[in-house]
């Protein structure tokens, strides 16, 4: 699984996810640290099918990748959160203070980005994405921005943050420091 997601994370459509929110950088410097630290060992994957077929996520504490599914090739949705879970990942390997909601929402910007290159002869033509889960159907315009803008600030950021802060994974802790320990 480890070569899967160092593939995902060296596919074209992940070299151009590029942007920034203030000081914080999401972009190739970040996932090829994190292909790196696969490599060295540094940070492990487990696959965990009780997590169900459609999620990921990063542990900084352990510094692993679970996913709850063996194989993302060809499937964007899945490529989708292995960046997802890369950029949490980039932000621990750099060792990247910010609240949680930054973090939260830099990685679904960037989930939407590879979505949004993944199918974008699909998207410029006219065609919506039909995300069931609040918070990408808030990332998603905000990544849009970020395709012409992509120095993000505040305001951009404001309906995603909204989206974050009442959701039930992240509405106690959206304004807490998001944890980190470098790996």
């Amino acid at each position: 699984m480890a070569d899967i997601v160092s593939d995902v994370l060296g596919l074209p459509n992940v070299m151009r996810i590029a942007f920034t929110y203030g000081t914080i950088i999401v972009g190739n410097a970040g996932f090829k640290a994190v292909a790196d630290a696969l490599t060295a060992g540094k940070i492990t994957i487990v696959v965990n099918a009780r997590l169900g077929g459609n999620t990921a996520i990063y542990s900084y504490k352990h510094n692993r990748f679970s996913f709850g599914f063996a194989d993302a090739g060809g499937n964007a949705d899945k490529q989708s959160l292995v960046v997802h879970e890369a950029v949490h990942a980039g932000f621990d390997v750099a060792s990247t203070p910010m609240l949680v909601k930054e973090s939260e929402g830099l990685a679904y910007i960037a989930q939407c980005l590879y979505y949004y290159y993944a199918n974008e002869s699909a998207y410029s033509g006219g065609s919506k994405p039909t995300f069931g889960d609040p918070i990408l159907k808030a990332a998603w315009p905000v990544s849009q921005v970020a395709l012409t803008k992509p120095a993000l600030d505040a305001e951009d950021m404001k309906p995603l943050f909204k989206a974050i802060s009442v959701h039930p994974l992240y509405k106690k802790r959206y304004e807490a420091t998001d944890k980190f320990d470098g790996v």
